[in-house]
C-alpha cells in the first residue's frame, strides 16, 4: 500500500531535481567554457543547496531519528569516506551527517554508470562531476584516472565516498561474497560483504599523488530497528526509524604507501566493521558505550585507540538536587552569591557579580531550550574531542597534535537550514510549474534543455566529460598563448 508522505517525498525530490537542472543548473553549463575552476565551485554550491532537501525531508516529515559517534569530520578537510553498503540509499542518507560536521558541497560520490540517465537526480550528479563506474575494472581505471586526475589538477577539494563492497547487502549479493570466501579461504561475513580493494587502493593513491587526500574516514552505517532497503520502501512507507553512524578518521599519512598495503589495510578495516556490527545488533543495537579497542586490529596503531566518550552531562544537571547543584558550583567557582563577610563590595567587584548574573541567566537559558528541544530532535551526536567536556585520548592528540575537530553544528543552526530548504524547494517546484504553465517561452527553454541533457550524454558521455574536455581546451590555449 502507498503512503502518502511517502510519495509526496519522492514526488517533491524528482520535480525539484528536474526543475533544479533545467533552471539552476543549465544557464550555467556555459560558465565551463569560460572558466572549469569558477563553474565548479558555483555548481558544487547550487548542488549543495539540494542535497539539504532530503535530509530536511527524513527529519522533519519522516521523523528520522539520526545517531553520530566516534571521530567526527573536519569541515573543509579532503578525504575519502568508505562506508558499508546495507541499504540502495546509504549515500543519501549520510547526508544527514556531512550536514552537521562538514560541507555538503565537497561531497563527489563513486555511483553505477547507470544512475547519470536518471532525469533530473542523473543530470544533477553529472553537473555535479560525481564519479560513475561500471563495476568492470578494465575499463572503470581509466576513467577513475581521468576523473581524479582532474579534480586534482583543477584544486578541487573534495570529499570522495565510495563503497568497497560495490553493491548492497540482499540475499543474493551475500550469496556472492560467501563464494568469494570459500574461494579465497576467508571467513564469511554476516553483516558486510567482502570488499572490492583494488578501487580502493587506486583511488587513495592517485589522490595521494595528486595532493588531494588528507584522511580516510571509515563509516559504519547501521539500523536498529527497520531496513528499508531501496525506494520502493519509502513508497510503501517503510522508512528508517534510525539511522546510526560510527566514524573513525585515519591520517592519510599513516596509510601504507604501497597498493597492496592499501588493499590490505581496506580488508582489515572490513574485518573490524564484522566485529563492530555484529556486537551492535547482537547488543542494545547502538554504538554508544562500546569500546573502539575491542573492534580495532592490533596493527592499526597507537593514534587510533580512542575513548569512547558519552557526555551525559544534561542528564545529570537535571537529576541534581538544588543543594547539590550550589555546592557543586562553588567547588567550581562559580556561586554568584558573594559573602558579604569578606567585606564591601568594590565597583568592579560588583560589575563581575553583574556579569557573572547574566551569563549565569544565559546559561539557564540556553539550558531550559536545550531541554525543550531534547524532546523534538531529530539528531543525537556523541563525538570524540568536540568540546572541553569531550577529549581525545593522549595518544592521539600527541600523534596528530595539528588537528582540531570542531564542534558540531548546533541544533538550531541545522533546524533552520532544514526549515529553509523545505520552503525554498516547495515554492520552487510550485513556481516553476507556474512558469511553465503561463509562458511559452519557458516551455521551449525547459524543452531545449531536457532534449540537450539526453543527446549529450549519448555523444559525449555526460556533463563531466564535457567538463574535462573543457579543462583540456582551456590549458591548450593558455600554452598556445
Amino acid at each position: 500500500m502507498l503512503s502518502l508522505k511517502g510519495t509526496f517525498i519522492l514526488l517533491l525530490l524528482f520535480f525539484s531535481s528536474l526543475f533544479g537542472s533545467v533552471f539552476m543548473l543549465g544557464p550555467l553549463l556555459p560558465v565551463m567554457l569560460v572558466s572549469v575552476p569558477w563553474y565548479r565551485w558555483i555548481t558544487d554550491r547550487v548542488v549543495a543547496i539540494w542535497f539539504t532537501l532530503p535530509v530536511a525531508m527524513l527529519e522533519m516529515v519522516l521523523g528520522v531519528r539520526v545517531v553520530i559517534t566516534g571521530d567526527g569530520f573536519i569541515p573543509g578537510e579532503r578525504s575519502v569516506i568508505i562506508m558499508n553498503h546495507r541499504t540502495r540509499l546509504d549515500w543519501m542518507y549520510l547526508w544527514n551527517c556531512l550536514l552537521r560536521y562538514s560541507y555538503l558541497r565537497m561531497e563527489k560520490i563513486c555511483l553505477k554508470s547507470s544512475l547519470k540517465s536518471i532525469p533530473g537526480f542523473g543530470w544533477a550528479m553529472q553537473v555535479a562531476a560525481f564519479i560513475f563506474i561500471e563495476r568492470k575494472w578494465e575499463r572503470d581505471r581509466e576513467h577513475l584516472q581521468l576523473m581524479l586526475d582532474h579534480l586534482c589538477e583543477i584544486q578541487q577539494p573534495l570529499q570522495l565516498l565510495m563503497f568497497p563492497e560495490g553493491t548492497d547487502l540482499t540475499a543474493t549479493t551475500k550469496g556472492r561474497s560467501d563464494e568469494f570466501a570459500e574461494s579465497r579461504g576467508l571467513p564469511k561475513y554476516e553483516y558486510v560483504l567482502h570488499p572490492r580493494t583494488t578501487g580502493f587502493a587506486f583511488i587513495v593513491d592517485q589522490l595521494r599523488k595528486g595532493s588531494n587526500v588528507d584522511a580516510i574516514h571509515d563509516v559504519t552505517v547501521a539500523y536498529p530497528y527497520n531496513i528499508p532497503q531501496s525506494e520502493r520502501d519509502l513508497f510503501t512507507g517503510n522508512f528508517p526509524k534510525e539511522i546510526h553512524f560510527h566514524i573513525k578518521r585515519y591520517s592519510a599519512a599513516h596509510l601504507p604507501i604501497t597498493l597492496e598495503g592499501l588493499q590490505e589495510w581496506c580488508r582489515l578495516r572490513w574485518h573490524d566493521k564484522e566485529r563492530l556490527l555484529r556486537t551492535f545488533y547482537q547488543g542494545d543495537r547502538s554504538f554508544l558505550g562500546l569500546d573502539p579497542a575491542q573492534n580495532l586490529s592490533p596493527d592499526q596503531g597507537e593514534d587510533q585507540n580512542l575513548q569512547q566518550v558519552h557526555n551525559q552531562g544534561l542528564d545529570q544537571e537535571q537529576d541534581r538536587s538544588p543543594e547539590q547543584g550550589r555546592d557543586l558550583r562553588r567547588s567550581q567557582g562559580q556561586d554568584l552569591s558573594l559573602s558579604r563577610e569578606l567585606g564591601p563590595i568594590t565597583a568592579q567587584e560588583q560589575g563581575q557579580r553583574i556579569r557573572r548574573r547574566l551569563v549565569h541567566g544565559w546559561n539557564r537559558l540556553l539550558a531550559q531550550g536545550r531541554v525543550w528541544f531534547e524532546g523534538r530532535r531529530h539528531f543525537l551526536g556523541q563525538y570524540q574531542g568536540q568540546d572541553e567536556s569531550l577529549h581525545l585520548s593522549q595518544s592521539w592528540r600527541s600523534a596528530q597534535p595539528h588537528v582540531h575537530i570542531p564542534p558540531c553544528k548546533s541544533q538550531g543552526r541545522v533546524f533552520l537550514i532544514k526549515l529553509f530548504s523545505v520552503v525554498y524547494w516547495t515554492v520552487f517546484v510550485l513556481g516553476a510549474m507556474m512558469l511553465l504553465w503561463f509562458y511559452t517561452l519557458a516551455r521551449w527553454y525547459f524543452s531545449s534543455v531536457v532534449i540537450f541533457f539526453i543527446l549529450q550524454e549519448r555523444l559525449f558521455g555526460g556533463i563531466e566529460i564535457m567538463e574535462m574536455a573543457a579543462q583540456r581546451r582551456a590549458q591548450r590555449h593558455s600554452k598556445t598563448h
